[in-house]
Order: C-alpha cells, then structure tokens, then sequence
C-alpha cells in the first residue's frame, strides 16, 4: 500500500512518517498527492557526502526576500525537529496587532483559517517559490490579489495551535522547506533551540 511504501522510504531516509506528513501538509485519511518530499535525517547527509554525492543549491539574490517582521529581536523555533516532529519554518514572537509583511511580491493563493496554522496566508511567487504566514490576528489580504514585497498583509497574532503571540513564517521552493535564516538578510538575532 502507499502507507507502507511510505514508511520505508521515510526509514530509508532516516526520518519517521509523522514528519512525512508535516512536511507534505497530507492527511493521512485523504492521501492525494501524487509526490512526496521526504526528508532526510543528518545522517543520511553526511552518507551522500561520503560517496561524493553534492547536494544542489538553490540560487537565490542577495535580499530578495525580507524579513515579515520589521525588526525581530528572536527566533523561538527555527526549521527542523521539534517536540519530535518536524517544524517547517521559524517563529518569530512578537507583540499582537504587530504588522506583517509580505517577504517578496507575489499572488495571493490561500487566506483564510488552516487548522494548527490559524488564520494564515500563503503567498506564490516566481520560480516554484512560496511564502506562509501563520497564526495572524487579522488577515489583510485575500485570496487572488497581487501584493508588493513589504506589503502588509496581516496582523500577528496567536490562532490556531499557539501557545502566544508570534509570526510563523515559511519560504519554500518546489514545496520542499527552505530554512529562512539561509535566506533573509542576516540579523543579530537570539536563535533558541528547538526543544526535543
């Protein structure tokens, strides 16, 4: 069955299928996708480095994305494992009602409530690129409309499956999680560690 392919490929890739989903947004009762983006554990890296196997880097110009909130003091999870599941973006804490920005021009294609994510936004832009804005106060935007990079297209807030007020935000390319502190402009930020 696709379940059981599944969760071979996930253990071939040294990840468990719970990660499989998050990172694919499935339902395991509403399994549709035709492909799948698994991800791979550290150890699997390093094995594809071992072989000489080099991984291929995604091109992206120098401030081409900005950060969707002016001036973040914190990352209090960044991308990767956390509480033993995968957690596709970074959270940015900060005050409700605090203005959110669209990282880079693009269309709108979702806004609205997502379950764990709250009234969230979801943003397509060139080249198979697209940024998530989740747990917003207010949305701003809605779906179908053009929005400027800086634009505001919502307030932060704290729906959805939150525990405060704090931006989630998410750059991926082809669907696949990019990390948004390889690609936003470097700031001296307080990154803390995910928690097991």
């Amino acid at each position: 069955s696709t379940l059981k392919q599944l969760k071979a490929y996930a253990e071939q890739f040294g990840t468990s299928i719970d990660e499989v989903y998050v990172i694919n947004s499935i339902n395991e009762k509403k399994f549709k996708k035709s492909y799948v983006f698994i991800p791979y554990s550290d150890a699997y890296i390093q094995m594809l480095m071992e072989k000489g196997i080099s991984l291929q880097p995604v091109n992206i110009s120098y401030n081409e994305f900005i950060w969707p909130i002016g001036d973040p003091e914190k990352i209090t999870s960044g991308l990767g494992r956390r509480w033993g599941r995968f957690h596709p973006g970074v959270d940015i804490p900060a005050p409700k009602g605090t203005l959110v920005r669209a990282a880079m021009e693009g269309k709108v294609i979702y806004a609205g409530y997502c379950g764990n994510y709250g009234n969230s936004i979801t943003l397509e832009h060139r080249d198979n690129y697209i940024t998530r804005y989740a747990h917003n106060s207010v949305l701003l935007v809605k779906v179908g409309d053009y929005v400027q990079k800086g634009q505001v297209i919502a307030l932060v807030g704290s729906t959805g499956r939150s525990t405060g007020n704090h931006l989630h935000f998410e750059i991926r390319c082809a669907d696949i999680p990019l990390n948004p502190l390889d690609i936003l402009p470097e700031k001296n930020l307080i990154i803390m560690k995910n928690p097991k």
